[in-house]
């Protein structure tokens, strides 16, 4: 069965690429730019993993932790990567504490994003040289 990811950032480029690379690999992927609408995906899809950014409607905003709770209480299946441009160690905190699976700081590659998936189960191995996962470092990659 294909796996479904939510994507949802404010900034169309983040959208774009990320789509395209999990597209390729083999993900079915729901991109939106804003709170609008989002609520509507969760009612009538099954997300294996959401990906959200943190602010969606301006610089003091932090509707993506709005998001990440009601995910976490509807949801709790679903894998949650937050990502932000406006991070720090109080953030980070607080998006775990809410129950975010993944946190990361922009920019995010698509590699990142991918290495996390990996990790977590969620995608296979990444095939490298040999037939090695690629990973980046545990303490990048899961919560303390």
């Amino acid at each position: 069965m294909e796996k479904r990811i939510l994507l949802v950032d404010d900034e169309s480029a983040v959208l774009f690429a990320y789509k395209k690379v999990l597209q390729r690999e083999q993900f079915k992927v729901d991109a939106i730019d804003s709170m609008t609408g989002t609520y509507d995906l969760l009612r009538i899809n099954s997300y294996d993993v959401a990906i959200l950014d943190l602010r969606l409607g301006g610089e003091s905003s932090e509707e993506g932790f709005e998001l990440l709770g009601h995910i976490k209480d509807k949801h709790p299946g679903t894998m949650v990567i937050m990502i932000t441009a406006h991070g720090n160690q109080e953030v980070r905190d607080k998006a775990f504490r809410l129950g975010a699976d993944q946190y990361f700081e922009k920019p995010v590659s698509t590699n990142r994003i991918r290495e996390a998936l990996v990790v977590s189960g969620i995608m296979p191995g990444i095939g490298g040289e040999n037939g090695k996962v690629l990973q980046t470092p545990e303490t990048d990659l899961q919560k303390e």
